[in-house]
């Protein structure tokens, strides 16, 4: 299978018109390189890291490019992975390791560069890599007991429960647009097999198989100089957390696989849920913000996944889209105030602040980067202490925000609906598993 891909990749590159190398072609004398190269490689497959400096070069452009200019680079990054892990895998005697950094190598095509065009090839190839190579290997038992879990700090940074609304509304009119509200076990959701499934680390080591590698957040808040991001292993991250029939490894850091599209990558796990109806409701802009927009790509629609452990906090931010929240595993608990706060948050001075860099903030958006606003106050804050310290650093906040806001603590099937602008904080009270649907 794997060099019927090869072949049939390098047919596509000695076609001038073939879409992928028309975008190809707009990488310039890379193309005819990578294509020299690919042709070299497809002579002495066992010359693997010939692809290396395409990759190379192809994650330079697209991390110095504007999103819209990257399609080439993002095929070329694409294409390049793929020709390096065929041949890693084209003549393995069980070699687990060849085959495992085989996996990781198209896994980087899919988080680092989408896979435009490539993503059906780069399953299968996943796929027979894993039948024919790996094997899930038996988890770590820990030999610690589990700790008692200790009462978190109920901050009063907020006063107003979020509606919740039974029956459903039947449409998302603009009576139901405007503010947040929770259905709670909602009956749509409660269907999902999601809810039973995802809570068992053995289903979702299955469901992705052995090898692969997943994006994380590494540290408790993205807002401070220690934050960063790491590629990990799927297996590692999942001992990580808190599992009814596998308690977590022991951790110097948290871990947090945060707003990202689990689905790209393990397309079974979408076979779990359902689209709930309302994202397809098409609602009017919310009156804070005429110039709303849905999701610019084709289904208008964005979906994302966010896994992490009892503890993990999102800080205060606002999106420029409709959100649909669904808890799937654990609880989590949710702070919100409406926009016209803004001027009480705090947000950091993005012109001036690293901090507030878009690049490494995981809520900033950049389909509308006027949006990504970030607070600088702890609305979860761990202490009495520290809620006192942030009271005397952010006074305008604490004096009329928590008015306003509104909290809630979703449980499995609970739905979340609030509408774009809002300033919006998460913490997860356990071992939690979340989708957002952005529309």
């Amino acid at each position: 299978m794997s060099l019927e891909i090869f072949d049939q990749l390098l047919v596509e590159l000695s076609d001038q018109s073939h879409p992928c190398t028309v975008d190809l072609r707009l990488c310039g004398l890379a193309y005819f390189e990578f294509y020299a190269a690919a042709c070299s490689l497809h002579n002495n497959v066992h010359s693997w890291t010939s692809m290396k400096p395409f990759i190379d070069r192809a994650y330079q452009e697209m991390t110095r490019l504007p999103p819209p200019e990257t399609l080439c680079w993002r095929r070329l990054y694409t294409d390049a992975c793929l020709l390096c892990a065929i041949s890693q895998v084209s003549d393995l005697a069980q070699d687990d390791t060849a085959a495992t950094e085989a996996v990781a190598i198209l896994d980087r095509a899919i988080i680092i560069a989408g896979a435009p065009g490539r993503l059906d090839s780069i399953h299968q190839l996943i796929k027979d890599i894993q039948e024919n190579y790996l094997t899930l290997k038996p988890l770590i038992t820990s030999s610690g007991h589990k700790q008692p879990l200790t009462q978190m700090y109920h901050s009063s940074a907020f006063s107003i429960c979020v509606p919740c609304v039974d029956p459903p509304p039947n449409v998302l009119g603009r009576q139901w647009s405007q503010k947040p509200f929770v259905l709670q076990r909602y009956g749509y959701v409660q269907g999902w097999k999601a809810l039973s499934s995802w809570a068992s680390i053995d289903y979702l080591r299955s469901v992705a198989g052995p090898g692969r590698l997943v994006p994380v957040e590494v540290g408790k808040d993205y807002r401070t100089e220690e934050w960063t991001q790491r590629l990990m292993s799927w297996d590692c991250f999942l001992q990580s957390l808190d599992f009814p029939e596998h308690p977590a490894q022991p951790q110097n850091e948290v871990l947090y696989l945060a707003q990202h599209n689990l689905f790209m990558q393990f397309p079974a796990l979408e076979g779990d849920i359902g689209i709930p109806e309302y994202v397809y409701a098409c609602p009017d802009p919310p009156s804070c913000y005429p110039a709303y927009k849905p999701p610019g790509n084709t289904d208008g629609l964005i979906i994302n996944a966010w896994l992490g452990p009892r503890g993990t906090i999102s800080p205060a931010h606002t999106d420029p889209f409709f959100n649909c929240y669904v808890q799937v595993v654990g609880r989590k608990t949710v702070w919100l105030a409406p926009p016209d706060v803004c001027n009480l948050m705090y947000p950091f001075d993005t012109s001036t602040s690293d901090t507030a860099d878009k690049s490494r903030n995981p809520a900033a958006n950049v389909t509308e980067p006027s949006m990504c606003n970030t607070s600088q106050v702890d609305v979860f804050p761990n202490s009495a202490e520290a809620e006192q310290a942030s009271r005397d650093a952010f006074p305008d906040f604490w004096k009329e925000v928590p008015q306003k806001a509104m909290y809630v603590t979703l449980a499995p099937g609970d739905v979340l609906f609030f509408p774009p602008r809002w300033w919006h904080a998460m913490r997860s009270e356990e071992t939690s598993f979340s989708i957002s649907m952005w529309f």
